[in-house]
């Protein structure tokens, strides 16, 4: 069975979120992996040029010596290992999973939020708060989204789990109850 880079990613990710705590650089590594990411994003043929094999090793290494050169001691270590093992490719699974665990480390919780209509700064900050209280969360990196067909109510996703509490699915399971009957 071969190792896909979905597998490995978590193993360097946690390793890098390791020795990030051990060295207390957790948030600037974090930075770092942001502005490393926005530049993959940025500049999409980046990556697949890193990984094409009609590229020369020595074009390659000379991409990631000029990605090392600002970066700190363990970004450029996890970027040369990444290269050296030709998982160059599995960078972006190894950002989310590192962010993932960043943001467990600080007690932050990504959540998106789902309204009929777009909800104003203080039901935002009323809603965030309840998330954070909800899900024992120090704070809630909340992303907003408008959909009409829910009618009304709240629709919350996060990592782990979905609270649905829209009037579109109150209707249905009502709808589902009636039929059943």
């Amino acid at each position: 069975m071969a190792i896909t880079n979905a597998t490995v990613a978590p193993r360097y990710a946690r390793a890098l979120f390791e020795a990030a705590q051990e060295t207390d650089q957790l948030q600037a590594v974090s930075e770092e992996l942001d502005s490393l990411r926005q530049v993959l994003t940025q500049n999409p043929s980046l990556l697949t040029t890193l990984t094409a094999v009609t590229v020369k090793l020595e074009d390659k290494q000379a991409l990631i010596n000029t990605l090392k050169s600002e970066a700190s001691t363990l970004v450029a270590n996890l970027l040369q290992v990444t290269f050296d093992y030709g998982r160059v490719a599995a960078l972006p699974l190894i950002f989310a999973d590192f962010y993932q665990r960043y943001a467990d480390a600080i007690g932050q919780l990504d959540a998106t939020v789902t309204t009929a209509v777009a909800l104003t700064e203080a039901q935002q900050q009323a809603l965030s708060a309840a998330i954070a209280n909800k899900f024992h969360a120090k704070s809630v990196q909340m992303t907003t989204q408008v959909e009409p067909a829910l009618l009304g109510g709240v629709k919350v996703q996060t990592r782990d789990a979905v609270i649905d509490g829209s009037v579109a699915t109150r209707l249905g399971k009502l709808r589902a109850q009636l039929l059943a009957k």
